[in-house]
């Protein structure tokens, strides 16, 4: 990369992992996460806690390291997991994006940051059609590099637009800032020179989500290991995608895709290799799951005996991290009858409750009702007399896991007490990353007999301090991401697939 002329590079990106049976999202979802126009991308980018995505900064880094370079930030919306983008704020987004890049002038490169399993209403491959939309307007010639999430749905047009498509390699994703200085580097080698090749192939396996961890001991985290063993002077990227179940698409399935430097042919070679490999490993995508009944009497041991090790339950079911609303009452209902004590439920989707509570003040006790402005089917209400223990703006910085080195926003939010359980209630609807939800509060899961997480499995690094795996316990109740994949009805998923169709077979392609 030459130091005599910097460098002009587009960022640009749509981040929404999309649940199908959850109702469509607009600007405000979007807003309540991370909407970001022109030089605001910029600014965020070099903060010191950023609030934008962690590949945008980890891009930054790299390039503001690497040599003098010019960033030609044009618009990036990520929003939390949820149905579908409504369509006027989609289409209005794309129309940012060709208007930034027509009016940027000549570019040297385009970085994309994307999710990657993301819907829009009435299109189902929005992904794809960001990076048609950029390929179109800058050429043949222009590097085009995007990352994703190990779950996107990989689409005939996420492959074959961009140079190079590079995925986490990690789930819970704590490497999102590595994966965008992986693709800073693989900027600097496309303007050095190299032309890299890619191959993709996709499986007829949908695992559920919490089969999909990357752990020592995971089948995915197996396969993804062993393509990181490939890496070298030949092959420049190896990503295994496994999907978003909950997407409902066309291209739901684990996808390889190998980027080699220049030989097409060995970039085919190992996609294939490590499909056959992950095909052959497919009946360890196999759940595991604890009824209510059972986490509720093992909650209730817990929580009388203090010589057994405290236990932490996570709801999948009701994940805001899969399209969940983060409001079902399954778990809190049952603890909070069977008489549960020392319990933190962190944390828990109901603005209007915490408007009540902040209405009512610290120290207030009053009838709760939770859920008394929700419409979905799972999402039951339930009616408590609770105590206000503390109210919060809902901002913080994080230390540990997902949470580390980020400026965190819950909004407006309140601890109440129901009995011997603490609830955190917050208003900007997202899943619990870590144990720094909990210290906002003054509280510590370390020190709680019980706690309960609205996750699937991101919360495994912001609590892997206090809970060891065998001490977590993944509850078997309804929801929008649900681990029986069987309760939801599939119109656009490809059936067979594997586990849902044992029948289901596969042949690689020819060698």
């Amino acid at each position: 990369m030459s130091t005599e002329t910097p460098k002009r590079i587009a960022i640009l990106g749509f981040s929404l992992e999309t649940n199908r049976f959850a109702l469509p999202c607009g600007e405000q979802e979007f807003r309540d996460r991370g909407l970001f126009y022109g030089d605001e991308i910029t600014k965020d980018a070099r903060r010191p806690a950023p609030l934008i995505h962690g590949g945008i900064c980890g891009f930054f880094k790299v390039m503001d390291a690497h040599a003098p370079w010019e960033p030609v930030p044009i618009v990036f919306a990520n929003a939390h997991p949820n149905g579908p983008a409504e369509a006027s704020f989609f289409n209005q987004l794309l129309d940012t994006m060709r208007d930034g890049l027509e009016k940027a002038g000549k570019l040297d490169g385009v970085y994309i940051c994307e999710h990657g399993a993301g819907l829009a209403e009435g299109n189902d491959d929005p992904d794809g059609e960001v990076f048609a939309l950029v390929r179109g307007i800058v050429g043949p010639d222009v590097p085009v590099i995007a990352t994703l999430d190990l779950h996107a749905n990989v689409s005939e047009r996420m492959v074959s637009e961009p140079d190079v498509l590079i995925s986490y390699i990690t789930n819970p994703h704590v490497d999102k800032l590595e994966r965008g200085e992986e693709a800073a580097r693989c900027m600097i080698e496309m303007f050095n020179g190299v032309k890299p090749k890619m191959a993709s192939i996709r499986l007829p396996l949908v695992g559920p989500s919490v089969t999909l961890l990357t752990a020592e001991g995971h089948p995915y985290g197996d396969l993804i290991r062993l393509g990181q063993t490939k890496l070298g002077p030949d092959i420049m990227n190896v990503s295994i995608t496994g999907g978003f179940a909950y997407s409902d698409t066309d291209r739901n399935g684990m996808t390889i895709t190998v980027t080699a430097r220049e030989d097409q042919a060995k970039a085919d070679a190992l996609a294939r290799d490590l499909a056959i490999a992950g095909w052959a490993d497919r009946e360890r995508y196999q759940t595991k799951m604890t009824s209510l009944d059972d986490c509720t009497r093992m909650a209730l041991e817990v929580s009388k005996d203090a010589n057994k090790p405290n236990l932490l339950f996570c709801d999948p079911a009701d994940n805001p991290g899969g399209g969940g609303r983060g409001n079902t009452t399954y778990i809190l209902k049952a603890f909070a009858e069977a008489g549960v004590e020392n319990c933190i439920f962190a944390v828990f989707n109901d603005p209007a409750l915490v408007e009540r509570a902040t209405a009512a003040g610290v120290g207030a006790r009053f009838k709760a009702t939770f859920n008394s402005e929700e419409t979905n089917e799972f999402s039951l209400p339930f009616e408590a007399d609770v105590t206000v223990e503390r109210l919060s703006d809902g901002e913080f910085e994080g230390t540990l896991g997902m949470a580390k080195d980020r400026t965190i926003q819950i909004g407006r939010s309140c601890l109440l007490r129901l009995g011997g359980i603490q609830i955190i209630v917050i208003s900007i609807r997202q899943q619990c990353l870590s144990n720094d939800f909990l210290a906002h509060f003054g509280l510590d899961a370390a020190a709680a007999r019980v706690t309960v997480v609205k996750s699937r499995g991101h919360f495994r690094a912001g609590f892997q301090h206090i809970f060891p795996p065998d001490r977590i316990i993944e509850a078997d109740v309804p929801g929008l991401s649900s681990n029986n994949l069987l309760t939801f009805q599939w119109k656009n998923l490809p059936r067979p697939v594997y586990p849902m169709d044992p029948e289901t077979t596969w042949e690689p392609p020819a060698a």
